[in-house]
């Protein structure tokens, strides 16, 4: 059986040449979360560009649920309309992605282009809205809510069109210790009931939290390694190569010596080799 997403020799390169992703072979499995990790600049958005057909390789060939895709194949109004019903993708920047007038409007904006009848799409709305304790915000303007919310109502606004697949770009980046803790639960919630998700970040304490399968690019823009949380996070080497964490001199008691700049390598919890849910 094929994997979800089976990518093979994907190249892509910026206009002047410049590459971002440099032969990417991967296979994301139904059902697994997948932490693709790297330093400003890997190419990590782009792959999840490419994954969710916003952008197309210059190089190798990309395939979901067994059949390859291409900017072409989203001339074919029934391949279109399969994919984009089936995987979400949550922008890093939430003003980048929402546009509504109000929260609601923003819930049905997605079920309502897929042709949902309006009276279905109200209904997962306000589904929705409860499950992500926004209900309150449900006639407030875009414009008036805080980072937090508007991540909330971003991710709302995906969710009422019910996809298979959730892509996510740096979920953590800037929100508060309550929201981020609010939206690892959400993505275990989410994760149980079935549906796949893809996230990029820089936040390796979310790796570890996740427990995923993870993909990690390097500076040059390939993949270095893939594995579960565990093996990656454990591996310091690594992480100093592809520029994730890093040694810094720190004075004590009149002597200079070093320290990692990550605070999660000290956590003391012990992980189960055997529990990642990524089978990278």
């Amino acid at each position: 059986m094929p994997g979800l997403f089976e990518l093979k020799n994907i190249g892509y390169s910026y206009i002047n040449g410049q590459p971002a992703l440099s032969d990417i072979n991967l296979v994301v499995n139904e059902g697994e979360i997948v932490s693709v990790i790297g330093s400003n600049g890997s190419g990590k958005s782009t792959l999840l560009n490419i994954l969710c057909g916003l952008a197309f390789p210059n190089k190798g060939t990309i395939s979901f649920k067994g059949e390859i895709f291409n900017e072409k194949s989203f001339k074919n109004d029934q391949f279109s309309r399969k994919f984009r019903s089936s995987i979400a993708y949550v922008f890093q920047n939430s003003d980048a992605q929402l546009f509504c007038p109000t929260v609601f409007d923003e819930l049905i904006f997605g079920p309502l282009q897929l042709e949902i009848p309006r009276e279905n799409a109200f209904h997962r709305a306000e589904e929705v809205m409860q499950m992500l304790n926004i209900t309150d915000l449900k006639d407030r303007p875009v414009y008036m809510l805080s980072s937090g919310e508007k991540k909330r109502v971003a991710i709302g606004a995906v969710l009422t069109s019910n996809p298979e697949v959730l892509i996510i770009d740096e979920p953590m980046s800037g929100l508060d210790p309550k929201t981020r803790s609010f939206l690892i639960e959400l993505i275990f919630t989410l994760n149980k009931v079935g549906k796949t998700i893809i996230i990029a970040t820089h936040h390796l304490e979310l790796v570890d939290h996740l427990q995923s399968g993870v993909v990690v690019l390097s500076e040059k823009h390939n993949i270095e390694k893939t594995g579960n949380s565990s093996d990656i996070l454990s591996d310091t080497d690594l992480l100093i190569k592809t520029n994730l964490i890093s040694e810094y001199p720190h004075r004590h008691d009149g002597k200079i010596h070093k320290h990692l700049s990550s605070g999660f390598l000290d956590h003391s919890h012990k992980k189960n080799q055997n529990n990642s849910q990524g089978t990278l």
